[in-house]
Order: structure tokens, then C-alpha cells, then sequence
């Protein structure tokens, strides 16, 4: 059996614990995906069309920059990656 890594994004806690879960279950490495500047409460405010989540959402060009690129994930055989899906949708990567 390879080794195994749970990378994983939570905005709000809710990603984590299922994160955390998986982890345990399967005795794989944890790694969380952070973004250099924090959300804040009001930034996950998807009912103010103004907030940062909002704005992400509709600009496909804006993405957060995240805080440490190196999770190894060379060094591991499989890894699992959670996120969360905010408006029913799961994130993109920009090119």
C-alpha cells in the first residue's frame, strides 16, 4: 500500500473535519491548501454581491494566491484533495 495524502481547502471548518476524517481513516498525511490572505466572515457573505467569495465566483480571472506551493505531493502515491463547493461548483485553476 503507497503512501497517501489528504490535501484539502476550508474556508469555513466544514472541509476540515471531513479532511480530517478521511486522514485518520485511511492513515494519510494532512496538508492544508491556505491562502495568503485569510477569509474573513464577511468575506464568505455570498448574500452581499460586493464580498470577496462574490466577487471570486463571478471573475473566473481572480484567484487567491495560496500561502505554501510545496505540499511534496511527489513524495506520496495518491492523493485525495478536498475542497469545498460554493455554488454548487467545484474551483478552477487559471492558467
Amino acid at each position: 500500500m503507497g503512501k497517501k495524502l489528504v490535501a484539502y481547502f476550508s474556508a469555513s471548518g466544514t472541509t476540515r473535519k471531513v479532511a480530517e476524517m478521511i486522514a485518520e481513516t485511511t492513515a494519510a498525511d494532512l496538508y492544508e491548501i491556505l491562502p495568503k490572505q485569510p477569509y474573513t466572515k464577511a468575506d464568505l457573505d455570498w448574500m452581499d454581491k460586493k464580498s470577496r467569495s462574490s466577487v471570486e465566483m463571478r471573475d473566473k480571472k481572480f484567484r487567491p494566491k495560496i500561502r505554501d506551493m510545496d505540499a511534496q505531493i511527489d513524495k506520496y502515491d495518491e492523493v485525495i484533495l478536498g475542497f469545498p463547493i460554493w455554488w454548487y461548483v467545484a474551483p478552477t485553476i487559471i492558467n
